[in-house]
């Protein structure tokens, strides 16, 4: 048996092992793709791979603020559904439950709209989702791994996510609670923090893998705000740990979110890890981290094509391995992109984020006019690619509302190492 004929082997038990796993979600989603307004945005994305292939630029005209105030508007759609104050996903079966990892970093991403739009009830529903994650808070400090209601332990990604948002209300109010509470959560993560600087005893799976840093990041932030050195020596730690997997291109391993695919991490996931060392970076002052971060970056801004489509997972050599886009990712490197233009003013970040930009705008418009898609970011494109499937997670459509943001000419993004000053 050649090496080529075992690797397409282990790719379909691979493949079979995920259907099985994920049997009963897959055929509730596809029992709602038979509903009408379903129908219409899979016909669209249908349409569309035949009108816009992936090396011309698709056509749109809709401006940074249009898109961004479709996509507010499926978030509070989304808050007002699940109804408990925290944001839920919607798909083809169906709306979710409030998602304590998500709405935490949605928090912060509402705080900027309130601030852009001038919105006050966008700051009040900031304040309620700060507010129900309180009300989650475990006893240990943590926050649990899923949606609410799922019982599942405390995890230290999920975790790290909500104090984004509680370290962000605090200074958007000056109420100590939210940072009291934030500050209990990061002392539970240093607690639980290995040797080696990962979270693997405490995290999904219980697998080692370099993006926590996206923990690391917040856990630096609350470093300048509290004055607690032990969060920044877990940030350090954690983002050395990170380095150590890196490769000379850029590419990490232990980067995906499941040991079967670390050969070809999603975008999201690689995102992830560049985005907490660059952040991170900048906190601490660490040009290491940030030199880091921003050479996986550039290396995924490589392989954008030039209507803005990425590609959802690459290899050890930046070949990508799938023919659909992770749309979470897309966003993330676009808002990435951005954050390293405003460091080095290299123009070239800054056209491959508003060409990212533009695909995913347009890819927004084939959910347009229906009542749960419209204004929403898919999982993956097209819609039925294996990155949440039939599928509008809540994340996606804040990592587009932030990337929307980044390119807004009238307005200054918040700079993080100003919580020092």
């Amino acid at each position: 048996m050649t090496e080529s004929t075992f690797s397409g082997m282990s790719k379909i038990t691979r493949l079979f092992g995920l259907l099985r796993r994920n049997r009963r979600i897959l055929l509730a989603r596809l029992r709602g793709a038979l509903e009408a307004e379903n129908m219409l945005v899979l016909a669209r994305h249908g349409a569309d791979l035949c009108r816009h292939p992936r090396s011309r630029a698709p056509a749109t005209d809709l401006q940074h603020r249009e898109c961004a105030s479709r996509a507010v508007g499926w978030i509070c759609r989304s808050q007002d559904v699940v109804g408990s104050g925290g944001v839920g996903c919607y798909d083809f079966s169906g709306w979710s439950a409030g998602y304590p990892e998500v709405t935490g970093y949605i928090i912060p991403t509402m705080w900027d709209y309130a601030k852009l739009l001038g919105r006050q009830d966008l700051a009040q529903r900031a304040r309620e989702m700060a507010d129900w994650e309180l009300s989650l808070q475990q006893e240990c400090g943590g926050w649990e791994g899923s949606n609410e209601g799922d019982n599942v332990p405390p995890t230290v990604f999920n975790t790290g996510q909500v104090i984004r948002g509680l370290v962000r209300t605090y200074e958007g109010t000056g109420e100590s609670r939210y940072l009291d509470a934030a500050a209990r959560a990061a002392q539970w993560i240093v607690v639980t923090q290995q040797p080696d600087g990962s979270w693997s005893a405490s995290n999904y799976l219980g697998l080692q893998r370099v993006y926590d840093t996206y923990v690391a990041a917040p856990l630096a932030n609350l470093s300048l705000l509290t004055g607690e050195q032990r969060f920044a020596q877990a940030a350090r730690d954690n983002c050395a740990f990170a380095l150590r997997q890196q490769h000379a291109n850029g590419w990490f391993a232990l980067c995906d979110n499941s040991s079967f695919y670390n050969d070809a991490p999603l975008t999201h996931t690689i995102c992830y890890t560049a985005d907490g060392l660059v952040e991170a970076g900048e906190l601490l002052d660490e040009p290491s981290y940030i030199d880091a971060g921003a050479r996986a970056a550039e290396a995924l801004a490589s392989r954008v094509y030039d209507s803005g489509y990425l590609p959802g997972r690459f290899d050890q050599h930046w070949n990508p391995k799938v023919p659909w886009s992770c749309l979470t990712g897309a966003a993330q490197l676009g808002v990435l992109l951005t954050r390293l233009h405003r460091r080095t003013g290299d123009p070239s970040l800054l056209e491959t984020a508003s060409r990212l930009f533009a695909f995913l705008a347009h890819v927004q418009t084939l959910g347009a006019g229906t009542a749960h898609g419209d204004g929403g970011i898919p999982g993956s494109y097209p819609i039925w690619g294996s990155y949440a499937p039939f599928r509008y997670p809540c994340w996606a459509t804040k990592y587009f509302l932030d990337l929307a943001l980044a390119l807004e000419p009238t307005f200054t993004p918040r700079d993080p190492a100003s919580v020092a000053a």
